[in-house]
C-alpha cells in the first residue's frame, strides 16, 4: 500500500503540473493578439500620417489646378470685354472676373494652409516613424519571448503527460478506476494532507482519521468531499 499511496502522490503533482501547463499555454495566445493588435494600431496611426502627406500633396495640385482654370477664365473674360457692346454685359463680365478673383484668393489661402499642415506633419513623422520602429520592435520582441515561452511549455507538457502516464499505469485497476471517478467529479482526485485539513474541501479531519492516515495503511476518501486522502509526510515522522 506504501507503494500505492506513493505513486498516487507523484500522479497527482503531475496532473496538477499538466493543468498549470495547460492554462499556461492556454493563456499566450490572448497575449499574442493583445500585442499584435498593438503592433497593427501603431502601424495604422503611422500610415495615417504618411496617407495625409499624400493627400495633402494631391489636394495642392488639384487647387492649383484650380487656379490655373480660373486664370484661364479670367483671361477670356477680359479679352470678352473688349467686344461688349452695352455696359450691362461689361459690368455682367467683370463681375465674374472679379468672383473668379475672389475664389482664387480663398484657393490660395487654402493652400497657405495646407502647406504649414504639411510642414507639421512632416517636421513630426521622422519621429513618429523611429518611435514606431521602437514601439514595434519591442512587442516583436515579446512575440519571440511568448512563441518561445509556448515551446517550451509543449515540450513540458509532453514530458509530463508521459510521467503521468508511466506513473499511472503502474496503479492497480481498482484504484485507476477509483482516481479516475473522482477526478471526472472533483477535479483532483487526490488530497495531498500534511495537517488537519483535507486540501480538497478544507473540511478538519478527526485526529482519528489522521492517525490512520498516517499508517498508510489503506486507501481512505474524505468524508466531505470523496477525494482519496494521502498523508504525504509521514516518513519525516519515522
Amino acid at each position: 500500500m506504501e507503494e500505492i499511496l506513493d505513486l498516487l502522490i507523484e500522479i497527482q503533482l503531475a496532473d496538477d503540473e499538466l493543468k498549470d501547463t495547460q492554462s499556461a499555454i492556454q493563456n499566450i495566445p490572448s497575449k499574442i493578439d493583445v500585442l499584435e493588435n498593438e503592433i497593427q494600431q501603431i502601424k495604422d496611426s503611422l500610415n495615417d500620417r504618411q496617407q495625409r502627406v499624400q493627400e495633402i500633396r494631391k489636394d495642392y495640385k488639384m487647387k492649383e489646378g484650380d487656379i490655373a482654370e480660373n486664370e484661364s477664365k479670367i483671361n477670356k473674360l477680359n479679352t470678352q470685354t473688349f467686344a461688349v457692346k452695352t455696359n450691362e454685359e461689361y459690368r455682367a463680365i467683370i463681375n465674374e472676373i472679379e468672383f473668379l478673383k475672389s475664389e482664387n484668393k480663398k484657393i490660395e489661402d487654402s493652400m497657405i494652409n495646407i502647406l504649414e499642415e504639411e510642414e507639421v506633419l512632416k517636421a513630426s513623422l521622422g519621429k513618429a516613424e523611429s518611435e514606431t520602429a521602437d514601439y514595434i520592435g519591442i512587442r516583436q520582441q515579446k512575440l519571440e519571448t511568448l512563441n518561445a515561452e509556448k515551446e517550451a511549455l509543449s515540450k513540458k507538457l509532453d514530458a509530463t503527460r508521459t510521467r503521468f502516464d508511466n506513473t499511472f499505469v503502474r496503479l492497480p485497476d481498482p484504484v485507476k478506476e477509483l482516481y479516475q471517478k473522482i477526478k471526472k467529479v472533483r477535479g483532483n482526485a487526490v488530497s495531498l494532507i500534511s495537517d488537519q485539513t483535507c486540501t480538497g474541501c478544507s473540511s478538519i479531519l478527526t485526529p482519528q482519521v489522521l492517525n490512520e492516515l498516517k499508517q498508510r495503511g489503506e486507501i481512505m476518501t474524505c468524508d466531505n468531499c470523496g477525494r482519496i486522502l494521502v498523508f504525504v509526510d509521514s516518513r519525516a515522522d519515522q
